[in-house]
């Protein structure tokens, strides 16, 4: 009789499986009792059952083949690949399924854990120790915070200009709050519970009571491309429409703008079309592309207002706000670019704090990250308990 050490390693469900034959009864088994994809310490491995020519994982994590094949078991019907990913990592994928010449993407069929984002849905892997944030999810009992709709004629974007308010559940008439402009507002609203988090830190006092501005941009490309309009609009129109409506400090500290991707760059860029307006920022996976050599870059025609700009304040920084906060996915393509910035960010404000996500260029890797964030830029009384 053979016996096991209980301090034994715990072999691989896939070596189990294997050790046991690659039955059909066998492969239930396993599917039946984990979780899709199997996560087996810093190991994950992603499995599709089903007749293919090819089947493969659709992804964005740099460094990792894309897509990544799948190899078949030996007479079965089970596709596998397994990856190493560090504790805390999350990863949306979908899977490619090859039949002749015709490829299709779908969603993991033996995960059930999705995610929608504005231009489709994921599927998602949690890797070791990775849970949803407390500051995320909904908490009955805290007290929202109030959503209005307000729009206006905007000379600059030759567009009506519509937003997302949001005041917080505490807000008294004699109150002067700062202000946080966030791009993407719907999108940000929809896709990363801004709205739940603001109400979580709010109410734990770590964050300071703030109203928040969400736009909604019309040309999203076109705008947020160092457009000279949507900065004009946002520090010519919409602040002082809000400070002149709205019980708001009005000082350069009580100003935050926020954005991600794109959104990044045109709060960075109205910053720079007025040093000292602005006391902060919060860029997340800013789309920082910009040439070293030469004018030619991989980012096509729409990003060529992007190259300039970026092109220019790395050559000649100069200091626009006091704070200015970054975070970036870590599997993004754009990382290494992120990081490349930062130097240029230090001399662009006072202070400066990096903070890195297990996580791609997503809109919940983004608000996992609000915490570190909206807590830094605006701190409530009992930010000192939570470093």
């Amino acid at each position: 009789m053979t016996t096991t050490s209980p301090k034994a390693p715990k072999q691989r469900a896939l070596t189990r499986l294997r050790a046991e034959g690659v039955k059909a009864a066998a492969i239930d088994r396993l599917l039946a009792e984990n979780r899709v994809p199997l996560v087996e310490g810093s190991a994950c491995t992603f499995l599709f059952r089903g007749h293919a020519d090819d089947v493969a994982i659709e992804h964005a994590i740099t460094g990792l083949p894309s897509p990544l094949p799948l190899k078949r078991l030996r007479r079965s019907d089970l596709w596998f690949a397994t990856i190493e990913l560090p504790a805390g990592s999350r990863v949306e994928y979908r899977v490619l399924v090859r039949h002749g010449d015709n490829v299709e993407s779908i969603l993991d069929p033996l995960n059930h854990e999705s995610v929608t984002g504005p231009a489709s849905t994921m599927s998602v892997l949690r890797a070791q120790g990775y849970e949803t944030p407390w500051w995320a999810l909904h908490d009955a009992t805290v007290v929202p915070g109030e959503l209005t709709e307000f729009h206006f004629r905007s000379r600059a974007l030759r567009r009506e200009a519509y937003l997302t308010l949001y005041a917080p559940a505490r807000m008294r008439r004699e109150h002067r709050l700062p202000l946080l402009v966030v791009h993407d507002g719907g999108d940000f609203i929809n896709h990363a519970a801004y709205g739940t988090v603001l109400d979580n830190l709010m109410d734990r006092r770590l964050m300071a009571d703030t109203m928040v501005a969400f736009t909604h941009p019309g040309d999203r490309l076109r705008e947020y491309g160092d457009s000279a309009a949507h900065s004009r609009f946002l520090t010519a129109e919409l602040v002082p429409q809000l400070e002149k409506r709205l019980p708001l400090r009005g000082d350069p500290a009580g100003r935050v703008l926020a954005g991600a991707s794109f959104g990044a760059i045109a709060a960075l860029a109205a910053a720079v079309h007025a040093p000292g307006f602005y006391g902060g920022l919060l860029l997340q996976s800013a789309s920082f592309l910009y040439t070293v050599v030469g004018r030619e870059h991989a980012g096509g025609p729409v990003f060529d207002p992007v190259v300039r700009f970026v092109n220019t304040i790395r050559s000649q920084p100069q200091p626009v706000v006091e704070q200015i906060f970054l975070s970036y996915g870590a599997f993004e393509p754009s990382a290494q670019r992120n990081l490349a910035m930062v130097d240029v960010l230090r001399r662009m404000a006072d202070e400066v704090r990096v903070v890195e996500s297990l996580d791609g260029h997503t809109w919940t890797g983004w608000r996992d990250r609000l915490l570190d964030g909206l807590t830094w830029l605006f701190p409530g009384e009992q930010r000192f308990l939570y470093p």
